[in-house]
Order: structure tokens, then C-alpha cells, then sequence
């Protein structure tokens, strides 16, 4: 029988600003992740984006956008841990244009 191990961590990358993520594990491999930014806007938190391969596909979701998945197939045949890795990364270094998409937006009547 497989081992599998999921693990959840909420990283702060400020008081306003956090990441979400879940990893899970099947015999140490990466079979399933997602990442979720969020932004405390007027004291609530708003979900502003989220990549993750949970629907059988790489997708990632532009919340100032939509809730539909935009597919990302370029990252199929990587190794997950990779992909991970990427955006998780993408989301650190992004995050402060994404809430900026999101709260302009949210500012013109969006969300």
C-alpha cells in the first residue's frame, strides 16, 4: 500500500500578504499541490490567486480575472516538485502586482 503524507502551511509574507499551500505525498513523490495568495484588504482577506494541479491539469486562476482555470500545459510533463518550486517562487516575487491587479479591480465595482 502507498504511503501518503499531505502537508498545509500558511507562510506571511507580511501582515497583509500570505501564502497557502498543500503538498501531498505519494512514496515521497509529489502528486498533488496547490498555492493560494491572499491579501487582507480593509481587514478581510480576499483569495487573489491560486496554481495548482488538483483538477488532473497544471492550471493556475487570475481571481481579479475569473475563477476559471487557465490551463498551463508547457508544465505537464515536468516533475511536480519542479513546477512547485516555480510558482511558489512566482507567487513570492509576484504577489504585490497581483494584489495591485486585484485591488484596482475590486476598486472598479469587480469582487
Amino acid at each position: 500500500m502507498p504511503s501518503v503524507k499531505k502537508k498545509s502551511i500558511e507562510v506571511y509574507l507580511d501582515d497583509k500578504n500570505k501564502i497557502n499551500f498543500t503538498i501531498i505525498k505519494e512514496d515521497g513523490k509529489f502528486k498533488r499541490f496547490a498555492i493560494n495568495y491572499s491579501a487582507k484588504i480593509n481587514d478581510k482577506w480576499y483569495a487573489v490567486y491560486r496554481v495548482d494541479n488538483h483538477h488532473g491539469f497544471v492550471h493556475e486562476q487570475r481571481l481579479w480575472i475569473s475563477n476559471e482555470p487557465i490551463p498551463l500545459p508547457e508544465y505537464e510533463s515536468m516533475d511536480l516538485k519542479d513546477v512547485f518550486d516555480i510558482f511558489f517562487q512566482k507567487v513570492k516575487e509576484g504577489h504585490a502586482s497581483f494584489r495591485k491587479y486585484f485591488e484596482e479591480k475590486k476598486k472598479n465595482g469587480g469582487n
